[in-house]
């Protein structure tokens, strides 16, 4: 058989335009595969968000929460606004929640906030209001410098304060499943934040492990621009994790208990037919303008305790301020204006942040900002009144502003005097079996537990600071390592069961409270660049325990705190921020990924050199495509024979 050459004639082409054409679409594919947003969660979830139709009570312990609005009293007013507490409830507060280690928690939270109430969300028109009439002399009066118009500033508005009625749900301290962004546990690097708008309901499905701390816990909201509005109106409520504590109070001979939950509202007087308080506007409650601005412990303006002398006093004490630390300092009524030092009472603190110490610790003065808890025991060996008093953080927490926080009784304590032995047995009063100094407990972490030197994979700094620029709101800027909150950026990684030091720096004469998602860390060090000798109290912010679990604790003005963080089981993506809230809405939060990056995620922090590349190929093949087919050649076969006949032709 004659060999065969081959004869252009055109028939190959449509072979290189489907490689083409499968090239091209395999390209637009995966670019749209990194380009379109997923919601796939835990156990392939789209999203827990429920029809309000359906129930959410499969777990061992079911609570059912309505955020809603009620008219009810307040101080000497009738206030109506935003609350988690029944319609047929006494207090503002949520119903107080209880589950055990190793339990399952379902939580329904409906959206009833149906009411359009105000405030308004501020506007860049008000902020550039604010700066031409400040008001008062503190604050906003150190800034005289702006542009001429509010149409000229520039508008943050991830970072503004909005959705004042769209809400959500945060368990405090508990080591659960992440729970910001939809669905809750989600690995997701674009999971949306849980918004649960007017008329909607979700359900949220947590599992308590069976070595949880026992202890108090604390719930409120936590959408982003929205928080502090809603906390100023009273949107909380408390958890417990049932432990050992309460029944080794009692063996104790403790059994006078009480909740001390400490609220720093902030309201203005209105003249309306159902009701004349309610909210104040979001830049009047920042600034601590408001003119009714109290600190209230559970709802009330100085409520008193009573105890008998040699009782002791439980008191559960929960700093859910918003924007202010406060003191907790025991005085002789009448002696308050003294020096802490000389005449303050001591107390013993037998758990922070819901982990039971084995010991007492002894205090005479503790300072507390927005999250942290703390379990206080008290005895009196003298009968008369003495008070708990807020005081001496004025000019420490706010560029040497004096005015605020103000210095305020939080409560009364009348001692009585039960020294007649027929009444003490009578009364069934119930006395200590031993020296409060000599009780133990069971800790909600062993010595063992703590985080070591050797234990730390990674070190990493966060700068907490404020920007001034006049010409931008919200005003003032806040910021983690130079920039405002978004919630897709995961600025920091961790990886579970690893441990990482962070080093919190506050680059500003500004107080700013750290929390840290579902988990906890130990402090290390602390340090400020204030005097003690100008600000005393800071001596106390200073004084911390380098065993203790905390899971909010506080970076000090012009300061440094350096912590340990153990990572746990659970991982996702959720949040870190500064726990003064309206400092959170307004941008002084960063997203935290726990865990490992799924390819997607991986891929995505590449975006712009893989889009590149895609690119690159897709013009490529059209160019080669194109150049091929106008120079290219393709042939049919021939014989050899008809070539030589055509040679002799």
């Amino acid at each position: 058989m004659m060999p065969s050459l081959s004869h252009r004639k055109g028939k190959g082409g449509s072979s290189l335009a489907r490689s083409f054409l499968t090239c091209l679409c395999t390209s637009v594919m995966f670019l749209l595969l990194l380009l379109l947003p997923s919601r796939v969660g835990v156990e392939g979830a789209v999203t827990d968000y429920i029809p309000c139709s359906e129930s959410c009570n499969g777990g061992d312990v079911n609570y059912n929460l309505v955020a809603s609005i009620r008219i009810m009293p307040m101080l000497n007013y009738t206030y109506k606004g935003r609350t988690y507490s029944n319609p047929d409830s006494s207090t503002f507060m949520g119903s107080t929640m209880r589950v055990r280690p190793g339990q399952s928690l379902w939580i329904k939270l409906t959206n009833n906030m149906t009411e359009d109430i105000g405030p308004k969300p501020p506007t860049a028109t008000d902020y550039w209001n604010m700066l031409q009439n400040p008001g008062e002399h503190i604050k906003y009066q150190r800034y005289k410098r702006r542009v001429s118009d509010p149409s000229l500033m520039k508008v943050d508005e991830p970072n503004m304060p909005h959705g004042f009625d769209v809400t959500n749900l945060h368990l405090h301290g508990l080591d659960v499943q992440v729970h910001m962004f939809d669905p809750v546990g989600t690995h997701h690097p674009d999971a949306p934040h849980i918004g649960i708008k007017p008329g909607e309901c979700y359900c949220y499905k947590f599992h308590v492990p069976d070595h949880h701390p026992g202890g108090m816990y604390w719930y409120h909201p936590h959408v982003h621009g929205s928080t502090a509005i809603q906390m100023w109106s009273g949107m909380i409520g408390v958890l417990y994790v049932e432990g050992p504590l309460e029944e080794e109070l009692e063996h104790y001979g403790i059994t006078n208990s009480h909740e001390f939950v400490i609220w720093d509202p902030a309201f203005k007087q209105v003249d309306k037919p159902t009701h004349n308080l309610e909210v104040d506007e979001f830049l009047l409650g920042q600034t601590t303008l408001s003119k009714i601005h109290p600190f209230l412990v559970n709802g009330v303006m100085n409520p008193t305790f009573e105890v008998h002398v040699g009782e002791v006093l439980h008191l559960r004490v929960l700093c859910a301020t918003i924007e202010n630390e406060n003191t907790f300092i025991v005085y002789p009524e009448g002696e308050e204006d003294r020096p802490w030092k000389e005449a303050a009472l001591p107390f013993w603190v037998i758990a922070s942040d819901g982990v039971t110490f084995r010991k007492p610790r002894k205090k005479i003065i503790m300072v507390l900002s927005g999250g942290q808890r703390e379990e206080v025991l008290l005895k009196f060996d003298r009968a008369g009144r003495y008070v708990i008093s807020q005081q001496g953080i004025q000019g420490m927490q706010f560029f040497d502003m004096r005015g605020h926080p103000h210095d305020q009784i939080l409560a009364t304590i009348v001692v009585h005097d039960d020294s007649n032995q027929r009444r003490r047995v009578q009364t069934s009063l119930s006395y200590p079996t031993v020296a409060i100094s000599d009780m133990e407990f069971t800790p909600g972490y062993s010595e063992a537990e703590d985080i070591q030197a050797e234990d730390i994979v990674g070190a990493e700094t966060m700068v907490f600071s404020m920007g001034a620029n006049f010409d931008q709101t919200p005003f003032p800027q806040y910021y983690i390592n130079g920039k405002p909150f978004d919630p897709n950026e995961a600025m920091f990684h961790a990886q579970p069961g690893e441990a990482r030091e962070y080093t919190l720096i506050n680059a500003n004469h500004n107080a700013h409270p750290f929390h840290i998602h579902v988990n906890r860390f130990q402090v290390k060090e602390m340090g400020s660049e204030l005097s003690v000798d100008t600000y005393p109290v800071l001596e106390s912010v200073l004084d911390f325990d380098p065993h203790a679990w905390r899971d909010t604790f506080m970076v000090p003005p012009n300061g440094r705190t350096r912590i340990w963080v153990q990572y746990k089981n659970y991982t996702g993506k959720t949040v870190l921020h500064c726990h003064f809230l309206a400092h959170e809405d307004t941008g002084m939060m960063a997203t935290l990924f726990i865990g490992k990056k799924d390819w997607v995620f991986r891929l995505r922090e590449h975006i712009q050199w893989i889009v590149g590349c895609a690119l690159g190929v897709i013009i490529t093949s059209i160019f080669v495509y194109a150049k091929r087919r106008h120079h290219g050649e393709s042939y049919t076969v021939v014989s050899m024979n008809e070539l030589k006949s055509k040679v002799v032709d």
